[in-house]
């Protein structure tokens, strides 16, 4: 087997020395270690388009530069040629039969060489500090792991917090803070100039007749199971565009993009209207469960605030309760 030294074993070498380059002083390889070897395969070939001397430009040559090394007692530094992001820097000594033994490590750049070559623990003698950097890595990637779990469960709770805090828990529709959202993103203008408002918009609230008989009546939980239902009813007559809310009590809005035909909001009105009263359930002497529409189309170019709006609807709702209730008012 072949040894360098007095008794000392390429397999020896190898082990201990895992970024070893052992060559003669004519230039001929005669071992690579084998950690050096996974980043430069080739370097058993010859030292010639494999490395270059970093600290000389195009200076001394990679073998001067080490036979300096070597000789003068001064450090090391190569450059890899097909990897020029990583330099190479050690020291050397002769070996009795006048070869060169020269061991290398990466310094600063051992993550990237890691990252390159693919190296792992069992890349490295256990005594050398790249174990450790290993260690550190593997635990910093451990942690960044778990850290981007973390955040990715802290993302999923807050979007499901944000989208309760929006919800209606009774009825899966939107609450007031949702609708108030929702209202304000659609009046919001598509541009500087009021003639540029965004598409237009049909707010049509909705109030139920003769709910309290219900509560007062049947019970609250007949109450509630009414209000789920007249929530589905009105998400089966919106779009996935629209928005429905419950706002509170026996209050519901409708946010209804696009919409400005008069006989169109009407009739949607008296079907959900219609759809409402068949809910009416059995015990209320003979009393009907309704509902009653306010209707307000805010058109492009519109000024009206949020608040303004709100008010109108107030204001179609209030004149449908007095036109006898179970009707749609339109202003």
């Amino acid at each position: 087997m072949n040894r360098v030294g007095p008794g000392l074993t390429l397999r020896a070498m190898g082990r201990f020395l895992p970024m070893h380059l052992w060559m003669q002083d004519s230039g001929k390889v005669m071992s690579v270690g084998p950690t050096l070897l996974k980043l430069l395969p080739d370097l058993p070939a010859g030292l010639d388009g494999q490395l270059v001397n970093s600290r000389a430009g195009r200076g001394p040559s990679p073998l001067n530069a080490i036979r300096d090394a070597v000789d003068l007692g001064r450090r090391l530094f190569l450059r890899a040629v097909e990897v020029p992001d990583i330099v190479l820097r050690g020291h050397g000594e002769r070996v009795s039969d006048g070869s060169m033994l020269v061991n290398l490590g990466f310094g600063i750049g051992l993550h990237r060489a890691i990252r390159r070559a693919g190296l792992t623990d069992d890349d490295f003698c256990p005594s050398d500090l790249a174990m450790e950097f290993l260690f550190l890595q593997e635990a910093n990637r451990g942690v960044l792991t778990v850290l981007s779990e973390f955040n990715e469960e802290l993302a999923r709770a807050r979007k499901i917090a944000l989208q309760q805090a929006k919800t209606d828990a009774l009825t899966g529709l939107h609450n007031r803070r949702g609708l108030e959202i929702n209202l304000a993103q659609a009046l919001q203008p598509a541009g500087h100039r009021l003639e540029e408002t965004s598409v237009p918009v049909a707010l049509i609230h909705l109030d139920l007749d003769n709910f309290k008989l219900v509560n007062d009546l049947l019970g609250h939980l007949a109450g509630d199971a009414l209000l789920r239902r007249v929530g589905t009813i009105l998400q089966e007559q919106v779009r996935k565009t629209d928005t429905a809310a419950r706002i509170g009590g026996d209050e519901f809005f409708l946010i209804m993009k696009g919409m400005t035909s008069h006989a169109a909001l009407r009739d949607l009105s008296l079907r959900i209207i219609g759809s409402i009263e068949s809910l009416t359930p059995h015990g209320l002497a003979g009393r009907r469960v309704s509902a009653s529409a306010g209707i307000v189309l805010r058109l492009p170019g519109g000024t009206e605030t949020l608040e303004d709006v709100l008010a109108l609807t107030d204001k179609a709702l209030y004149q449908a309760k007095a036109a006898g209730k179970g009707c749609a008012v339109i202003l």
